[in-house]
């Protein structure tokens, strides 16, 4: 199946926030963006003679076949591919919002293990029943300082992307904004318990 330059592009950019695990925060114009998307995905599936949800498919598997490839690679790790291959499975193109806040929030809870000296797997086992906020409370560790460590790496990244002239200070407080809310949600969320 031949690409054209929209269809290579939505699959690069989705491919690149997948497989790049960065963290992307939603700009101000998210909702026109996504309806733009639609919008051209609507006029490639036309041209193709194919519905939305054919050439939808379509991009899906080269997703798919993308991290499989970037496992085989070892660029990856078969965790992070089969995490990575239910993101693809579970989104929507043009909707890559719910993706943003997760992979944020996987660096988040990343940052706040690291903070409280666990391991990945400590965390998780401690986590049923409890809230990050209550575990930093446990061993005598202030919540905003749980906070801020949970948002300083992705700060450092908006710093960076600022003084590289690739974002404006604006949009970066506004991301910052939004990475501060989902922190201080995760903070106080209690984790479901077993």
């Amino acid at each position: 199946m031949e690409i054209n330059r929209y269809a290579a592009a939505a699959l690069a950019g989705t491919g690149a926030l997948l497989v790049g695990g960065g963290v992307a925060v939603a700009g101000p114009n998210d909702g026109d963006r996504g309806a733009r998307c639609e919008e051209r995905l609507a006029k490639i599936a036309e041209e193709r003679g194919v519905s939305v949800e054919q050439l939808e498919a379509r991009i899906e598997a080269r997703l798919l076949a993308r991290i499989e490839a970037a496992e085989k690679a070892g660029k990856i790790t078969p965790e992070r591919a089969a995490a990575l291959k239910q993101h693809v499975s579970e989104g929507n193109l043009c909707r890559p919002g719910q993706h943003r806040r997760h992979i944020a929030a996987r660096g988040m809870m990343r940052a706040a293990a690291e903070f409280l000296g666990l391991s990945g797997e400590e965390l998780r086992a401690q986590l049923p029943g409890n809230s990050l906020a209550g575990l930093a409370q446990k061993q005598g560790k202030g919540v905003d300082a749980l906070k801020a460590a949970m948002v300083a790496p992705a700060k450092e990244r908006l710093a960076k992307a600022v003084a590289e002239g690739k974002i404006t200070q604006e949009r970066a407080a506004a991301a910052l904004e939004k990475l501060e809310a989902l922190a201080g949600a995760l903070a106080q969320k209690v984790f479901p318990a077993k």
